[in-house]
């Protein structure tokens, strides 16, 4: 048996299970037995408070800005058997920025990490320790040029269209580090891409275009690491190989573009959008070789996407209402079948997801979320339910003014499958705190989380932010 499980961006990313049962068909052989970043947040209330741009007479030609940013140190045990050192990681993480002639404003910041987990064990194959030992790249690096009403970002950036807790759903711009899965905050996992941006604020409106010359494309990683997204148990007489992802050329046939409105109405936050891209996660296209060896070959691939959306939020007092939904055109999603077609299917998606967030009196949050994903066009060579649902839950409890307690739980209700991460954050000075969790997972091995069941681990974390 052959089981290959993959995951996409949309809903927990998207949820693409492939098991193979029986190769007698395709071989003739018989098989034997944080605290968010602040550069993330996104905010339309005005052109200051998106791009933090000073009053107009406050502008000057001074183009330097103190370096602020942060030192991380996080470490992590994977405790199921084999147990291992799965992470002694170092992030430093630097910013500055400034301001030029006629409002113009800059922002720089770099990213670096070390992984010394691979001079403490060796667990992980070379490919992996190649993949994250050691590596530093830009992070943001952009320019802000106001003109009237209109602003323009030009540069590497974050562009937030959704904010749910633990899942993505309308955040479909930016790609994702998801070497670790979900299991790290958001100021982590986003990846800027490199894009012009053009903003028009009016008194209750919103309205924004964004092109993309060139994409970044999702970070999954490579075999043998732990949450590389392809589970693989090939059968007897079997080879596989699995191939880099393959990214489309890099001409301006390839780039991405997207429109977005939003509006307040009644207190209503509503928008809308476009997004013609391609897809910052892959799809694993599957080939047979019978040259020799019988061999499976697996590319992950990045295709086109068309992808309509909207969000909408409403303050009713006692408790926030918000909603994301998003169609997704032409998706390409793996089937069990190796025979048809490259093991794939394109299949028209609907993601929807309904949260409650409420603050109780003693600064306690909650919140709550159900979600699910409509094969409009359903396929019965797919391995999922028309209706795959599921639900979350988290909470943030302020202990005291230095400690706070966390616990978000995710689970389908289609079958086993789910995924809980308590953590506790100690604040012990101003600029320093401590946390200690776990990110465990459990259900069926094919599931979205339950595939991940021997990753589950306990980690601790110290920033110092400056």
């Amino acid at each position: 048996m052959l089981l290959v499980t993959c995951q996409s961006n949309a809903a927990l990313s998207d949820q693409y299970l492939l098991a193979l049962d029986s190769f007698d068909d395709l071989f003739n052989t018989e098989p034997a037995e944080d605290e968010p970043s602040t550069a993330d947040d996104e905010s339309t209330d005005s052109a200051e408070s998106l791009f933090g741009l000073a009053d107009d007479d406050s502008m000057s030609n001074d183009i330097k800005s103190p370096v602020t940013g942060f030192i991380q140190f996080e470490a992590a045990h994977t405790y199921p058997s084999p147990s291992h050192t799965s992470k002694a990681r170092s992030i430093l993480h630097l910013s500055t920025n400034g301001n030029l002639d006629n409002g113009m404003s800059w922002n720089l910041s770099g990213r670096a990490t070390y992984d010394a987990v691979f001079d403490l064990t060796n667990h992980y194959p070379g490919e992996v320790r190649d993949d994250r030992d050691l590596y530093a790249d830009v992070h943001e690096a952009y320019l802000d040029i106001p003109a009237g009403d209109v602003e323009f970002r030009l540069g590497r950036q974050h562009i937030v269209w959704g904010e749910m807790v633990g899942l993505f759903f309308a955040d479909v711009v930016s790609a994702k580090d998801m070497r670790q899965f979900v299991a790290q905050d958001f100021d982590q996992i986003r990846i800027p891409q490199w894009a012009a941006r053009a903003e028009y604020f009016g008194s209750d409106f919103h309205s924004e275009f964004i092109w993309i010359p060139y994409m970044t494309y999702n970070d999954i990683g490579v075999p043998g690491d732990d949450f590389y997204p392809l589970s693989i148990e090939p059968p007897a007489n079997v080879a596989l190989r699995v191939n880099k992802p393959k990214e489309p050329s890099r001409d301006l046939s390839n780039s991405s573009f997207g429109l977005r409105g939003s509006m307040l109405k009644g207190g209503w936050d509503i928008s809308a959008f476009y997004y013609r891209s391609i897809n910052v996660d892959p799809t694993f296209f599957i080939e047979t070789d019978f040259t020799s060896t019988p061999t499976v070959i697996v590319t992950p691939e990045h295709t086109r996407i068309h992808q309509f959306g909207a969000t909408l939020a409403k303050d009713f007092g006692p408790f926030v209402l918000k909603s994301e939904a998003v169609y997704n055109k032409n998706t390409y999603i793996n089937i069990e079948d190796l025979t048809i077609d490259n093991g794939v299917i394109q299949q028209d998606i609907l993601d929807y997801i309904v949260a409650i967030e409420h603050t109780t009196a003693n600064n306690t949050l909650l919140n709550f979320q159900f979600y699910q994903r409509w094969y409009t066009d359903h396929d019965d060579k797919l391995m999922f339910d028309e209706f795959e649902s599921g639900v979350s839950v988290y909470s943030k409890v302020e202990i005291n003014d230095t400690l706070e307690a966390e616990l978000t739980l995710i689970t389908q209700l289609n079958r086993s499958d789910w995924m809980a991460r308590p953590r506790v954050t100690w604040e012990f000075s101003r600029n320093w705190y401590v946390q200690a969790g776990a990110d465990i997972f459990g259900g069926q091995d094919v599931g979205i989380f339950g595939r991940f069941e021997d990753s589950s681990r306990v980690y601790t974390n110290l920033r110092y932010t400056f």
